[in-house]
This record gives C-alpha cells, sequence and structure tokens, in this order.
C-alpha cells in the first residue's frame, strides 16, 4: 500500500471507535408452463371431430388456470432448481439443462466461472446460475424498472432477496453448448463481455440500493473479483457507508487517472464544454478532495477545491465540512447539521468522522442507504439509531434481528411497562411498538404475554403488516408452551409461528390444540377449524390431514360469515389448495358458482399475465419470478386475486421455490383473515 492509503489508514485507525460497526459490515426458475404445440394441417380440410372440444383454459385434468399439471409441478419442485433436492439443473454429464424431454444448451462453466457473481451459492439457498442466461439484459432491465421494492411482504422479500444475490451469470439472450469433455469447446473469455458483466452487477445493486440492506451490498461487493466493480458515484458511496473508505479512495484515485489519460492537464483545465458532458465530475472532485483531507494532503485538497470554485461548482456546506476535517481536533468547533436540507453519502461519512450528530429532520429525508448506515453506527445516539432503524426497516431495509436489538435497547420505566396496554390505546408511534416488544417479551407468565401479543397483533393488522410483526416478535412466541391454559390463544400463537417461518413448532401448537379438541373442548375446536388452512399450506404434503370431511367441516365454520365474505374466503382457500396438489371436489367449486370478485383485490394485468407464460415457456426461470413480483404487487399477495395467486403459487413451485410459494400463500390468507 503506497504511502497515501497509508495515511487514510493511520488516519482511519485513531477513529476505530466511531466506525467500528461500520467496518464489521466491510469486512462481510424449468419446465415450460405448458408446450404450445403447433398444429401442422396436412389435410386441405378439417376432419370432423370424434371426441369431446379441448379446454382453451386449462389443460387436461388441471384445476388451474394456464399452468402444468400437478405431477408436472409435483416432478420439477423436486428435481429441477430445488436446491434441497439434491438434483442439479444441469446435466453432470453432458453440461446441458433439459426441459420438457428437450435438451436446451446452456452455458455452465463449473467452478472456473468468473462470470456468475453473488454472495448465494447453490449450497447456502441461492438460484441456479443460469436463471438470467436466456433472457437479455434490455428485458431484465425493463422489468427491474417495472419491480416495486420493497415490500410488506417478507416472503416476497425472501424471493427478491434469491433473485438479486444468487452466484449467476448475466442475461445472454442465447444458449451455449459447453462440452466440458472437450476444452476447446469452452467459450472464449470475449463470450461474455466483460462490460455486459459490469452492467448487470451495477444493475442488481441499484435494485438493491432501493431496499437500503448495507449489510446485502457490502457482502455482494466484496465478493467482486478486482476490476470487476465499475467506478461510479453510487458503487463509491456504497464503499463509503459499508466502512471502506480506503477501497471508495482508491477507486476515485483510479477514476481521476482514467480521465487525465483522456485528456491531459484534466485538473487544470477551465471550465469546458468536455467538462459538462461530465455529469459525476464534481462528486469526483468532492471525493479527491475529501480522499487528500484525510491523506493529510491539505494542499492537494485545496487544489480540488479551487477546480471546483473555477467551474462555478462551488458547494459551501462541502467546504465548510472539509475544513472542518482539515482542522486540529482539539479546536475544532461544532458543526451543526441542521444547517443541511439534505444528507449524502459524503457528508453523513464526514460528519461521522468529525463525531457530529444527526440532526433527526435529516434522518427522516435520508436514503435507505444512508438510514442503514445510521443504524449500525455504534456512535449514533440511541434516539437517531432507531428513528433510522424504524424508517429502514419500514422500507424494508434493516432486517427483523437488526430492529429486534434496536426495540431491546430503548428504556423504559416500570410503570410504561405496566400500563403497556392501555397507553396503546392512545399511542401509535414506533416507540410504541418497542415498549410492546419488550413488555411481552419480559413477562414471566404466558398468558401476560399473549394479552401483550393480542395488542401487538392488532396494531400491525391495522396496517396491514402481521407477517412482519410476526417476524419481529418470533422469540416470544417461541417461548410460549402449549397449555390448556392458551387453548384461546391457540389460533393467534399458531398464524404468528408460522408468519415467523417456525413451522414445525406451529405443528406443535396445531397438534395440541387437535388434541384438545378431540375431547369435546369448544374454544380448541374453533381454533382448530381456524388454524387448519394455515397449517396444512405451510407443512410440508401428507402431514396434516386432508380430506373432503375436514374440508366440509371447516366450510360449515365459516357460516357466520356474510356469504360474500364466505365465498371469498372458500375461493382463496380452494385456489390455493389445488396450487399445492390438494384436491378440491367440483361440487365444493360448483357452491361458488355464483361468486363475485372481491372488489379489495386486483387481477394480473394481461400483459404481466402473457409476460409470464411466456417466460417460463422459453425457461427464462429470473424473467419469470421477477413478472411474479409484479404481479403480486407492492403491497403483497393479499392484494392478488385468488386465480392470480394460484398462478404465482404454481410458477414458484415450477421452479423449485417451494418455501416460498407456501409463505406467499400464508400471507395471501392472513390478509384475508384466516
Amino acid at each position: 500500500m503506497n504511502r497515501a492509503y497509508s495515511s487514510i489508514q493511520s488516519f482511519l485507525f485513531l477513529k476505530a471507535g466511531i466506525l467500528s460497526g461500520v467496518m464489521m459490515i466491510g469486512v462481510m426458475l424449468s419446465i415450460p408452463l405448458f408446450a404450445q404445440s403447433r398444429a401442422q394441417q396436412t389435410e386441405p380440410s378439417v376432419p370432423e371431430a370424434d371426441s369431446a372440444p379441448k379446454s382453451i383454459l386449462f389443460p387436461s385434468g388441471v384445476p388451474g388456470p394456464y399452468f402444468p399439471s400437478d405431477s408436472e409441478i409435483a416432478e420439477t419442485a423436486e428435481n429441477k432448481l430445488n436446491p434441497s433436492s439434491g438434483q442439479s439443473d444441469v446435466n453432470e454429464e453432458t453440461g446441458q439443462l433439459s426441459a420438457s424431454g428437450t435438451d436446451v444448451d446452456v452455458i455452465e462453466l463449473g467452478g472456473q466461472d468468473k462470470s456468475a457473481y453473488g454472495t448465494l451459492s447453490r449450497s447456502n439457498g441461492g438460484l441456479s446460475r443460469i436463471i438470467w442466461q436466456p433472457s437479455t439484459y434490455e428485458d431484465v432491465e425493463k422489468l427491474f424498472k417495472v419491480l416495486q421494492l420493497p415490500s410488506k411482504s417478507p416472503a416476497m422479500n425472501a424471493i427478491s432477496k434469491k433473485l438479486l444475490l444468487s452466484a449467476s451469470l448475466p442475461p445472454l439472450g442465447v444458449a451455449v453448448n459447453i462440452n466440458p469433455e472437450d476444452p476447446q469447446s469452452a467459450p472464449e473469455e470475449e463470450l461474455i463481455a466483460p462490460d455486459l458483466v459490469k452492467k448487470f452487477i451495477n444493475l442488481r445493486l441499484s435494485k438493491l440500493i432501493e431496499q437500503g440492506n448495507l449489510d446485502d451490498m457490502v457482502r455482494f461487493i466484496q465478493n467482486l473479483p478486482e476490476g470487476t466493480l465499475e467506478p461510479s458515484q453510487q458503487n463509491a458511496e456504497i464503499l463509503m457507508l459499508g466502512g471502506d473508505i480506503i477501497g471508495a479512495c482508491e477507486m476515485t484515485m483510479n477514476t481521476r487517472s482514467e480521465q487525465d489519460n483522456q485528456s491531459q492537464n484534466s485538473f487544470m483545465r477551465q471550465n469546458t464544454a468536455a467538462d459538462e458532458e461530465q455529469p459525476d465530475d464534481l462528486f469526483w472532485l468532492k471525493m479527491l478532495a475529501f480522499c487528500r483531507t484525510l491523506e493529510g494532503d491539505n494542499t492537494g485538497a485545496q487544489i480540488a477545491l479551487d477546480m471546483m470554485t473555477e467551474r462555478g461548482q462551488e458547494d459551501f456546506i462541502f467546504f465548510d465540512l472539509l475544513n472542518k476535517l482539515m482542522e486540529n481536533p482539539d479546536t475544532r468547533s461544532v458543526v451543526l447539521s441542521g444547517g443541511l436540507s439534505t444528507l449524502d453519502p459524503l457528508q453523513y461519512t464526514i460528519l461521522s468522522l468529525l463525531d457530529q450528530p444527526i440532526d433527526t429532520n435529516l434522518i427522516e429525508d435520508s436514503s435507505p442507504l444512508i438510514l442503514s448506515a445510521l443504524v449500525i453506527n455504534p456512535n449514533m445516539s440511541a434516539d437517531n439509531r432507531f428513528q433510522a432503524a424504524v424508517k429502514s426497516y419500514q422500507s424494508g431495509g434493516v432486517s427483523a434481528d437488526v430492529l429486534r436489538n434496536i426495540f431491546g435497547l430503548q428504556e423504559f420505566s416500570e410503570r410504561e411497562y405496566n400500563n403497556a396496554e392501555q397507553l396503546a390505546q392512545f399511542d401509535d408511534r414506533p416507540m410504541m411498538d418497542a415498549l410492546l416488544y419488550q413488555t411481552a417479551s419480559r413477562q414471566a407468565d404466558d398468558a401476560a404475554k399473549t394479552e401483550i401479543l393480542d395488542v401487538i397483533w392488532q396494531r400491525a393488522a391495522e396496517k396491514n403488516d402481521l407477517p412482519r410483526a410476526s417476524e419481529l416478535n418470533i422469540k416470544t412466541l417461541l417461548s410460549l408452551n402449549p397449555s390448556t391454559d392458551l387453548i384461546g390463544q391457540a389460533y393467534q400463537i399458531t398464524r404468528g409461528l408460522i408468519l415467523g417461518g417456525e413451522i414445525e413448532k406451529a405443528k406443535e401448537w396445531y397438534d395440541f390444540t387437535r388434541r384438545a379438541a378431540s375431547t369435546g373442548n369448544s374454544e380448541a375446536t374453533t381454533a382448530l377449524i381456524k388454524t387448519w388452512p394455515l397449517v396444512i399450506l405451510a407443512a410440508n404434503k401428507g402431514e396434516i390431514a386432508w380430506s373432503e370431511d375436514i374440508l366440509d367441516l371447516w366450510w360449515n365454520g365459516q357460516a357466520l360469515l356474510s356469504p360474500e365474505n364466505r365465498d371469498n374466503k372458500a375461493s382463496l382457500f380452494y385456489a390455493l389448495a389445488e396450487a399445492f396438489q390438494f384436491d378440491v371436489p367440483d361440487n365444493k367449486w360448483q357452491e361458488l358458482v355464483a361468486y363475485r370478485h372481491d372488489d379489495n383485490t386486483h387481477s394480473i394485468p394481461l400483459a404481466v399475465w402473457r409476460d409470464m407464460i411466456r417466460s417460463v415457456a422459453e425457461n427464462k426461470q429470473g424473467q419469470a419470478v421477477i413478472l411474479s413480483l409484479i404481479a403480486m404487487g407492492p403491497d403483497g399477495p393479499g392484494s392478488l386475486d385468488a386465480s392470480g395467486l394460484s398462478v404465482v403459487v404454481r410458477l414458484l413451485r415450477s421452479f423449485g421455490l417451494e418455501q416460498q410459494a407456501r409463505m406467499v400463500a400464508i400471507e395471501a390468507l392472513v390478509a384475508h383473515d384466516f
């Protein structure tokens, strides 16, 4: 490392206490839905039909729109692209991917593949490396622009995370044969253009930035080989906020050096048309001044500031911040961030190095990326970290684990703990959520815990946020043990456990409820009827009993609902059950012939539906999964109608995303009062 970087490293060593939390981060879908057969007429006239007409909506014997038979789904979910199945999507002997009996040649370079980047491999939950290959970059880019992230749906966020972080080849728009037995058949290095690789990496990073999970972004970047990360303002800011200031400065120096090579004396030019054609130039000048200041080269930093002034690009707030950074720490005056109207990553980094607090209004208007950095900065005040954590979590940034830790750090009085239920009636602020979280977790009595949890569920339901509330309070739910005293709460507890991903514990509660119901306990019977649809879709097929008699029992249990609500719930449940290969008798569907569409849901837009069918038929796995997320929309699975959810679940299952399909179904049911 040269002298300049050694200087930066020495400076940052002195700030280890400030950035220790941040630095820790820096160091961390194939079967065609159906084959569209093309009937080729060899006779001039159409022969007379000798059989019943073929359905134009459903393949023969399939209870669901447009999608493959149940046996095909089962086979695909187990044998195709399912990491847990133990089978590869690529034939290990031929290097080819087989789809519906047709061999499709693919690029699969094995362990030496230098074009598949990401942090999730097949062995740790990632998707196949060829999920994007058949698509074109332009098509994927358009879909990424339409895809709205984040969402209140943990299931949708888990799917999007797999798409963005899985180690995968870029979209090539073509399948290429590779014969592993013939080294000469391997693609030339230029077959996958480095520029395409870089563009795809930056496209994925852009979607990650929308969520603001800095941990995911830094891990993604640090898994890239040297020279792969495109020098850009976006990437330099990620490096800075992730704690790799040296990396950001190296990118700055490399960028300025390239500009020097393209135009001699670029640092000394007057403001010319060539300069105006470089919109990022101001950012790199600021970075240059910042990095030279960290090196102790105040003269070099001042030259960069003078260049900004000569070009009429003065930023007096930045000038003031940098001058403060140049001052002796012992005589440095306080910097008031309240004078800032917005907070960008460079300003945040300087304020952090100056040990200065961040104004509350700036946090509220900050980007998801800065919010994530604020949360992991141990030198921010408790109030600032809490405000940033809540806003970041609401936008899909920091994880439930992080927010749990932040909630646990808040301090309350015994009086507040004792009156949490009453206070919650008049206070809908996030701090009250933290008080309820702590109050529930610190109760010694299970019954008392469930009382507080009931308040939490009520508040979450009003915000259509039950899945995330369950995820957040999962530790309290796991601490509850099945008992007759809690039989009246068995439904809420089981539902929460399922939404929180604790399926085995949920099955324990279901089994306990079933045994209690068999003794004639009316509360247990009611709870059993309410939890059965959730548990049977969450558990593996065969673990929970399914029969027409049980279905009748569930239907009769909805008798107190209005006919409209009863039909809505039945249509949704039947559609999802059939998507998971459960047989719903025809007479059950016939009871719903008069069913009217739920006005609170939307159908899949026709253009999206058509593209979903085409994408799966053409084995464009990643593209099809993105379309399923677009179909559900930013309001989550519960906003999509029954037929649309059936399509989405079948699509996800056909590409091996079995667990994610189950959670999509569960979230949809819960959104409709299951």
